[in-house]
């Protein structure tokens, strides 16, 4: 008993040191990307931008090696030596060297992307999706401690440096749907005047509304999505944890383009209700939780849009008619209600099988 929860302090401890890796990785990501908007003229792969970013990836390498080297026994292969979860961080160490390659190959083929293209580009994703592999290490490592305690079902287990993974993946998703952010291009700070059906120059008039108005459902699938699957582990929310993913789907992109007043002010109003959506989730009944969870959802959606809005009407910055910046509110709700109920789509009830700490776990939440 007494080895096992050494082995278990050890093992968490090291997903820590996985993910704060994968920090300086998501930083260094955000770093390029700034130079990317505010350096035009960025005309090489060398820059020290870049070198942030595979310095972080060979020290990764290097501590993804020890570890595997350390979890190795005499005789065995190289390939069944990686913990549970560290699998798909040697994948993705592999593949971020392999694309870094082809990367440079583009680029020297075809020069260095200045817009929205640099998003889009095939090198660009597959690094992304090998950065999202080394990211999600401690969710895996946690999902695999799941399968192995006694009782229970093939659940995420909570652990300090799972959430934190969480919260990384929904920065780097932040960073490659950053042209579809409302924190970036706030919609309702933008004139707009609503032209009858058949007007010449309706549809161009409210492309940028149209445009806004997605951005708030994505962005809140972004934030409210990795609240859920988190919330899937635990009976109760984590501490602090609507805070921290506004923080990486606001705060991280608003630096990254610039520092704009506007999106500061929207960040900030965002955030102020994230905190306060917090500290009332550590009120809400359990059963609230279960049934009660697309209003719950629903509720946290209304209050982080809303703190956002009233941010801007503190600035004298709502340009927008009150139905629509209402119905972006109703919208995103109604978003998050369903990704709630989506999330919750045959859940049963265990009643037996308990979390760390203590009580007992929600279930069958896949997401």
């Amino acid at each position: 008993m007494l080895e096992t929860a050494h082995n278990t302090g050890t093992d968490s401890r090291r997903d820590l040191v996985t993910e704060l890796l994968g920090l300086w990785l998501l930083l260094a990501v955000f770093l390029d990307g700034w130079a990317h908007i505010n350096l035009p003229s960025l005309e090489t792969f060398f820059t020290p931008w870049h070198a942030a970013l595979y310095s972080g990836m060979l020290a990764t390498t290097a501590w993804t090696a020890v570890v595997i080297s350390r979890n190795r026994t005499p005789g065995q292969p190289l390939l069944q030596a990686a913990p549970p979860g560290y699998r798909g961080t040697a994948v993705g160490v592999v593949l971020f060297g392999v694309a870094g390659g082809l990367d440079l190959l583009w680029h020297e083929l075809l020069g260095i992307e200045v817009s929205l293209d640099a998003l889009v580009s095939p090198t660009h994703l597959l690094l992304g999706f090998s950065l999202f592999l080394i990211l999600g290490t401690a969710v895996r490592s946690a999902r695999a401690a799941g399968h192995s305690a006694a009782g229970r079902s093939a659940n995420l287990t909570s652990t300090p440096a799972a959430m934190f993974a969480v919260v990384l993946m929904t920065g780097l998703g932040a960073f490659f749907l950053v042209y579809a952010s409302i924190f970036v291009r706030p919609g309702p700070t933008a004139v707009f005047t609503p032209l009858p059906v058949g007007t010449p120059g309706r549809i161009q008039a409210e492309m940028p509304v149209i445009i806004s108005l997605l951005s708030y459902l994505l962005t809140t699938a972004l934030i409210v999505a990795p609240f859920l699957f988190t919330l899937s582990a635990t009976r109760r929310p984590a501490r602090g944890i609507v805070t921290l993913l506004v923080v990486a789907a606001a705060w991280l992109p608003v630096v990254m383009i610039g520092l704009r007043p506007y999106s500061i002010a929207g960040a900030a109003g965002a955030t102020v209700a994230a905190v306060v959506v917090d500290l009332l989730l550590t009120r809400v009944p359990d059963e609230w939780l279960g049934r009660q969870l697309p209003a719950v959802a629903a509720g946290i959606a209304a209050m982080l849009w809303t703190g956002q809005l009233v941010a801007f009407a503190v600035t004298d910055a709502i340009r927008w008619p009150v139905s629509l910046w209402l119905g972006a509110v109703v919208l995103s709700a109604a978003v998050a209600a369903g990704l709630a109920l989506l999330s919750s789509w045959g859940a049963r009830p265990a009643p037996d099988a308990t979390y760390e700490g203590g009580g007992t776990a929600r279930t069958g939440q896949p997401l």
